[in-house]
């Protein structure tokens, strides 16, 4: 299971930062067995990326898409892609592509857990750029950050970090330094799939009350249950908890099944 254990920040989400519509795009031209390199050639022949540049094309295939979505193996991006072609909930894809770059990248992962919860729940209307380079500030100042970054290079991963946010839709889109925090909840989609990936990964029902990729939507442990009885009450699988003990009954044999109900 994902491990919540910190680790140094990189400046690798300026790469792609959400790369929502890109990654879509990818995911029409990809098949398994794909090498990076046969689906950027792929992508650069036929134009998938529109006008992209050749550099550009293959700097998103191999530092994004790759590392995202086909590493250490290719699940993610086969269930990206079973959802895109079921044409599953949107929002629903966005969000599993969400937890998938949090993952890769500590940074996008505290800064939503620390800041943008943090705001939220204070009754902030806005997060800033400025408010994005306080983080890394206090990031340099507790070491999450080495070797140090220049004034110059803070002050571009800040914008990423609140343009990341703008493409996975926890603030709003443009080009303003201080950007509208949205309503932000998980979906019932988007929990089923956590669950069943955790359960089909090997590791206890137990183990998915402690996935870290919750705190991403600002729910706790009591809140992780209650959205598992919704979706039991939904006839996905059936739950007993009882004393902190987590048991579940499961309806869907591999993750192509629950892919498939998650796109009904």
């Amino acid at each position: 299971m994902t491990s919540s254990t910190p680790a140094t920040y990189t400046t690798e989400l300026s790469k792609g930062q959400g790369a929502v519509e890109e990654t879509l795009n990818l995911l029409q031209v990809w098949e398994p067995g794909m090498t990076a390199e046969s689906l950027a050639e792929r992508v650069v022949r036929e134009g998938s990326l529109g006008r992209s540049t050749a550099v550009r094309t293959r700097d998103l295939v191999q530092r994004v898409f790759v590392r995202r979505y086909l590493v250490p193996n290719d699940e993610p991006a086969r269930c990206l892609k079973r959802l895109a072609t079921r044409r599953a909930d949107r929002a629903v894809i966005r969000q599993i592509m969400l937890v998938y770059t949090a993952r890769l990248h500590q940074i996008l992962r505290d800064f939503i857990v620390e800041e943008f919860w943090g705001r939220y729940s204070a009754g902030a209307e806005r997060i800033s750029r400025a408010d994005a380079e306080q983080f890394i500030a206090r990031a340099h100042a507790d070491g999450r950050i080495s070797p140090s970054w220049s004034p110059v290079m803070r002050v571009r991963v800040a914008r990423y970090l609140t343009g990341a946010l703008a493409d996975f839709g926890l603030l709003s889109e443009g080009r303003e330094t201080a950007k509208e925090i949205h309503p932000f909840r998980i979906l019932s989609g988007t929990a089923l799939y956590l669950a069943h990936e955790v359960h089909f990964k090997g590791f206890s029902d137990n183990s998915i009350l402690e996935l870290p990729d919750w705190k991403l939507f600002g729910i706790a442990r009591d809140e992780v249950v209650r959205e598992l009885d919704k979706l039991a009450h939904d006839g996905h699988f059936i739950l007993q908890y009882a004393g902190d003990l987590l048991r579940i009954s499961w309806r869907y044999k591999n993750m192509e099944e629950c892919v498939d109900a998650i796109a009904r």
